[in-house]
């Protein structure tokens, strides 16, 4: 995503003096290609990393023989604890015709660019990719069953987001019952009491994804699932087996890849050092790659309300920033929710060029417990795309 984001911004290099850069275009194939260079690169760094440390890596499919005994492909081993890190499937919904679909784990091994795309599911993944095919030139068409994309979302944020959808000429279509997926991928649909249908030449299935739990027999060690991830404490033990511990997806209740890397050292060391760590959500922020990207820390505006705070927001648009107006990226804005009286910063939202990036600015301040005035009245370097919090902050 971050070389279709490069070559969208680059084709946009004439308000920058650049000639020639509208005609840029884009190789999917050797995009693909470098994709698989660098995970295949990074997965066999991570093993050497290991061997180095004198841990041994066992492949193959893995199931539980007992509680504290797994068989990979015959080979019996056994553990005084064994954390579960298996991720997560991309889901198949029960559509007839689903089979013609793809997931996004097909989707990132395509050697063809689809010249139409048809989502289904306007959530994260449906959006991010919606945006990378958009941007790449496809024609995209997001499918969404409920009232509104990305419901987690801020309204203001998605608001903005619907608008840099338009631009790129995404269609986005809520209130969908999807029907049925035909053989030359037509995607059926029925929209109130009208029927619809959306030709594509790639269907992609963006429908949610379920833990790899299952695969491994869980109920031969005694694990405990809820909704087929392990059932856990704060501590990432299961709740059943006080032997066994999960991480990230496997886990269940948040499936975004930060919270696998933030949870597995914690696993780690209450397996090894008995319970100590417990996971801390309050102060978490995340992302979502669509182009523009997007990071929130802590409470939206609604959600702030619904829990009985007297709310106050204060807002910069992505405009207002001089760095941002240097480098043309001027799309977006930084909203700030925070109590009345207090000011203790509730939630911050980010639309924007490098938002994922900017987000951890207000997340570390949050977890510092910093109040609004003393962030809006820090120093910071100027110009730059980070100043953009520090500017929200000073808002009134």
């Amino acid at each position: 995503m971050s070389t279709i984001e490069l070559l969208w911004r680059a084709r946009q290099g004439k308000r920058l003096g650049l000639t020639g850069t509208e005609s840029l275009s884009l190789d999917w194939k050797a995009v693909i290609d470098r994709k698989d260079r660098i995970v295949e690169s990074w997965s066999k760094g991570k093993e050497e990393d290991l061997s180095k440390l004198g841990i041994a890596v066992v492949r193959g499919k893995g199931r539980f023989l007992g509680p504290s005994e797994v068989a990979v492909d015959g080979k019996k081993l056994t553990g005084e604890k064994i954390i579960i890190a298996t991720g997560s499937k991309p889901a198949r919904p029960p559509i007839p015709g689903a089979e013609r679909g793809i997931t996004s784990d097909e989707l990132i091994h395509l050697k063809e660019q689809p010249a139409r795309l048809v989502v289904v599911g306007g959530g994260f993944i449906g959006l991010e990719f919606g945006f990378a095919l958009a941007r790449a030139g496809s024609k995209v068409t997001i499918l969404q069953s409920g009232a509104q994309i990305a419901p987690p979302l801020d309204d203001e944020i998605r608001e903005a987001l619907l608008a840099a959808a338009r631009e790129a000429e995404i269609s986005v279509v809520t209130n969908v019952k999807v029907t049925r997926i035909v053989e030359d991928k037509t995607v059926e649909a029925q929209i109130g009491s009208k029927a619809e249908r959306f030709p594509a030449d790639q269907v992609l299935l963006a429908t949610g994804r379920t833990s790899n739990v299952e695969e491994l027999n869980p109920q031969s060690a005694g694990v405990e699932l809820d909704h087929s991830s392990v059932k856990i404490n704060g501590y990432l033990q299961s709740v059943s087996n006080p032997r066994i511990y999960a991480v990230g997806d496997a886990a269940g209740k948040h499936q975004h890849t930060p919270i696998a890397w933030y949870e597995g050292p914690i696993a780690a060391h209450n397996a090894v050092k008995g319970n100590e760590r417990k996971t801390d959500f309050s102060v978490f922020p995340s992302a979502i790659f669509t182009i523009p990207s997007i990071g929130q820390v802590g409470l939206t505006e609604k959600k702030a309300q619904d829990r009985g705070h007297h709310v106050q927001v204060s807002k910069t648009p992505f405009s207002y920033n001089p760095a941002a107006g240097v480098r043309e990226e001027t799309e977006g804005l930084v909203k700030v929710v925070y109590e009345e009286g207090t000011e203790r910063i509730l939630g911050v939202h980010v639309i924007g060029a490098h938002a994922e990036d900017i987000i951890q600015i207000a997340a570390t301040g949050m977890l510092g417990g910093l109040k609004k005035s003393q962030f809006g009245s820090a120093h910071y370097v100027f110009p730059t795309l980070g100043g953009a919090i520090f500017d929200a902050m000073a808002a009134s």
